[in-house]
């Protein structure tokens, strides 16, 4: 063997221990950091490390983290993570940049699990300014969850507040430095994208959110078959409660919302949106009227807006093709009167509690009642008006009373016929009184008062309060006669009874009054 091959075996045996000597070295500075560096309050354990000097690679196997919340709401953070890997380590940056920077940083199958803080605790660090001394930037290229799953638990860890089976995470150019990293965001990034699968969380004692999936990034949100229900039957939550409650289930198959941004001042967030879309929404409604009224005042909702722990702001709401189903049930033995609104198709313009907003919030609506009547609605309010007035109007045409008798036989003891061509309203008010106008032109109305079982007419109440209603005869010249509407709103009801009983106000003017126009 000559000596020139002699020398390179002995250089490459060299090279090759110095390499290996390093990496030995580099994972006992690693095994060293993580022992005597990370703070007390955090527990990281794996089951193997491994090093690639060369590449600038370190990854962990089995790795459980565990977090007792000092800097967070949370008193107790856990990630458990099949695998953490660290890609493309640059050890320029660190040696002589003082930065640390990694091209990807990547869980695969993370697992996280928060448990909350209970009110009372005394834990008044996580109220305060995050006390992590950090001495160097950090950046991060790429950070990426792999098919994660996160759960969060209350006080006890006996009741799940979120859980979501599945999330994939993506962030491009995660930043931090000692002054980032105090901030309520404590840290940056610039393009994202989030894939969720199967949200569920409980929405108090009575209701429960779940969702499909929902994708986002930094233009758009895509959310597929979301839903708002009561974890109880109808029949179920008569018994759980004692007070007068809406049975609700909400469902919506596809939410769009376009261009978006999120602003974080002072502790506190503001939600952006341009365009948000709700495609063939689903709402029904029930309500058990043998269950206590509930006298607690009720917000419009304006104050309700005003009131969010949060500041919203979308240009428009875009609802297609939605319907709502309302049922009432009296304790009288019969099935519950339905009232529903079909091929709802509705936009809203200035969604916003911010203080600078000038324009009010309007909403317009289109609908078929009972599936025939067509419904208009073009109602507006200012959301930072402390007297909550708003303006409504509205029209009904090509309307048979008749389709009504489903709801009010079983609340009214009445039922009706006769035809509605053209009702037109218009009503101003606030948070304690209504005033406004109607006009109606209609043929042939009556209304027939039922006996106590709706089985069957009592003739004599319906002969004697037919002779106090106009049936349509008695019109102006273009066929309609006209009602005041003058109401004081009943704050322990919703915004929707005060409209209701505007309207019946009118109504009733008109049947019953002069039918003059003033």
């Amino acid at each position: 063997m000559s000596k020139f091959i002699k020398w390179i075996v002995v250089i490459l045996v060299i090279c090759s221990s110095a390499y290996l000597l390093a990496e030995w070295k580099m994972k006992n500075e690693v095994v060293s950091f993580l022992e005597h560096k990370v703070p007390k309050h955090i527990d990281f354990t794996y089951d193997k490390i491994t090093v690639n000097l060369f590449k600038g690679n370190i990854a962990f196997k089995d790795v459980t983290v565990v977090s007792l919340g000092k800097q967070t709401s949370s008193c107790e953070i856990k990630v458990d993570t099949d695998e953490l890997s660290i890609e493309g380590f640059s050890y320029w940056k660190i040696l002589f940049q003082k930065s640390i920077f990694i091209k990807t940083l990547t869980l695969t199958k993370p697992h996280l699990n928060f448990k909350t803080c209970p009110k009372d605790t005394d834990n008044v660090v996580a109220n305060k300014s995050n006390p992590i001394n950090l001495l160097k930037e950090i950046f991060v290229q790429n950070l990426i969850f792999d098919s994660g799953i996160v759960e969060i638990w209350d006080a006890t860890k006996q009741l799940e507040l979120i859980s979501v089976q599945k999330i994939n995470l993506s962030l491009k150019e995660v930043a931090t430095n000692p002054d980032i990293i105090t901030k309520y965001v404590p840290f940056t990034f610039s393009e994202y994208n989030i894939e969720i699968q199967k949200f569920n969380a409980p929405l108090g004692d009575f209701e429960a959110l779940e969702m499909e999936s929902m994708v986002i990034d930094n233009s758009n949100i895509d959310i597929t078959n979301i839903s708002l229900s009561t974890i109880y039957s109808k029949s179920e939550l008569s018994k759980e409660i004692t007070y007068q409650r809406d049975y609700i289930d909400l469902t919506i198959p596809s939410i769009n919302v376009e261009n978006h941004n999120y602003l974080v001042s002072n502790d506190s967030l503001q939600v952006n949106f341009k365009e948000l879309f709700l495609t063939k929404p689903k709402l029904e409604m029930y309500r058990d009227k043998s269950r206590l009224e509930d006298f607690r005042n009720k917000p419009l909702y304006g104050e309700l807006l005003r009131k969010l722990p949060f500041k919203v702001a979308i240009d428009s709401v875009f609802i297609e093709k939605g319907s709502i189903i309302y049922e009432e049930d009296i304790p009288n033995n019969v099935k519950a009167g339905a009232l529903s609104f079909e091929n709802l198709d509705a936009t809203i313009s200035n969604l916003s509690n911010l203080v600078n907003v000038e324009d009010p919030l309007k909403i317009h609506l289109n609908a078929n009642l009972m599936g025939v009547g067509k419904f208009h609605l073009d109602w507006e309010f200012d959301v930072q008006d402390l007297q909550n007035t708003f303006l409504i109007s509205g029209g009904l045409s090509n309307f048979n009373t008749a389709n009504l008798n489903d709801f009010i036989v079983p609340n009214l003891r009445t039922q009706t016929t006769g035809t509605i061509d053209q009702l037109y309203f218009t009503i101003s008010g606030d948070d304690n009184v209504a005033t406004g106008d109607i006009k109606m032109s209609y043929e042939d109305f009556k209304f027939q008062v039922m006996n106590k079982e709706r089985n069957g007419i009592k003739k004599v109440l319906s002969f004697i309060g037919n002779l106090f209603v106009n049936d349509g005869s008695k019109a102006d010249v273009h066929g309609y006669r006209y009602g005041d509407i003058n109401v004081e709103r009943v704050k322990n009801k919703s915004f929707f009874n005060y409209l209701w009983i505007n309207l019946q106000d009118g109504l009733v003017d008109v049947l019953t009054g002069n039918g003059k126009k003033d």
